[in-house]
C-alpha cells in the first residue's frame, strides 16, 4: 500500500506498543522510504504542534481532547516495513490544520534541518 505525504496512517508501533496514529510527511525516492512523526493525545512539550482533536473529525477523541504532532520524533519506513505494520490511510490533514501548523514550523528549533525542511514544503504544499 501506497501513502501520500500529508496522510495520517495508523499503524503498530514497537516504541508504544500498539497501534498509533503517524502522520506521513516526506516521501524520499532515493532510498524509497516515509518519514513520518508520532501524533500523541498527550504530553505538550516544545516544537509539539497541538489542536484539538475535533479539528481532524476521522481521527478518534483522545483521553486527552488533543492531538499532539511530536515535531522531533521522525521515524523513517520503507514499504516492505510499513507492511509488516498493517498500516491504514486515516484521512488527510486538512488544510486549515496544514495553514497553522505550517506558522509553527517557523519557531520549531529541535528538528534535523532536512526533516524541517520536508515538513514546511508538505504544509505548504497542503495549505495551498
Amino acid at each position: 500500500m501506497d501513502f501520500e505525504v500529508g496522510d495520517i496512517v495508523l499503524f503498530e508501533s514497537a516504541v508504544a506498543g500498539k497501534a498509533k496514529f503517524h502522520f506521513c510527511f516526506v516521501f524520499n525516492g532515493g532510498n524509497s522510504k516515509y518519514g513520518f512523526m508520532f501524533l500523541n493525545s498527550e504530553g505538550e512539550y516544545e516544537d509539539h504542534f497541538a489542536i484539538d482533536c475535533q479539528r481532524i473529525p476521522e481521527m478518534k477523541e483522545s483521553r486527552s481532547g488533543r492531538t499532539v504532532f511530536s515535531c522531533p520524533t521522525v521515524i523513517q519506513k520503507s514499504k516492505a516495513e510499513l507492511e509488516r505494520l498493517k498500516p491504514r490511510k486515516i484521512c488527510t490533514l486538512p488544510r486549515d490544520v496544514a495553514q497553522e501548523f505550517l506558522e509553527f514550523s517557523k519557531t520549531i528549533e529541535s528538528m534535523v534541518g532536512i526533516h524541517l525542511h520536508a515538513l514546511v514544503k508538505t504544509l505548504k504544499a497542503l495549505s495551498e
